[in-house]
């Protein structure tokens, strides 16, 4: 075999593994758009529906629940109080009071979220870390009151 030979397959298992690669990298990193957070919120709400408050908050805690998390789309709820009682990206949130939560300006959006929440929902603006970047971005949370509950959808804007 000569170089050119080895060349030429070496190339070609390089753009073969690209061609399987791209698209699963490109997966990670979807930024959402607003219609598919408010259908996510939609399917939050559904869920919980469904099979209630208890299973419908472990599932959209869990990562693992495709359903409710899409790279950097998840599923937050708030209770009536502004404690946090599921958060798709960190558990160790639940049980927190986010009322006092500000953002880099000092805007305390869920005091907002909790205050303009209504059963057809409405779009919060603040800043938040994006978790597939770990930068500082403006957010739009997509909030629903459901039940007592507020549950929410961001997209971020950058």
């Amino acid at each position: 075999m000569t170089f050119a030979g080895n060349g030429i397959r070496l190339f070609s298992a390089t753009l073969l593994a690209l061609v399987f690669w791209l698209p699963a990298a490109q997966a990670d990193d979807h930024h959402g758009t607003a219609e598919e957070a408010q259908a996510m919120v939609g399917e939050a709400v559904a869920h919980f529906d469904e099979v209630g408050a208890e299973r419908a908050f472990a599932t959209f805690s869990d990562d693992q629940a495709s359903m409710f998390r899409d790279g950097d789309l998840y599923v937050f709820v708030f209770d009536g109080d502004g404690t946090i009682v599921s958060h798709g990206v960190d558990e160790s949130l639940i049980g927190v009071d986010a009322t006092q939560l500000a953002d880099v300006d000092g805007k305390k959006f869920v005091q907002e979220m909790l205050s303009d929440a209504s059963m057809d929902g409405t779009w919060v603006d603040y800043k938040w870390e994006d978790p597939m970047t770990g930068e500082i971005e403006p957010k739009s949370s997509w909030v629903v009151l459901h039940d007592g509950y507020v549950f929410g959808v961001g997209i971020y804007k950058p």
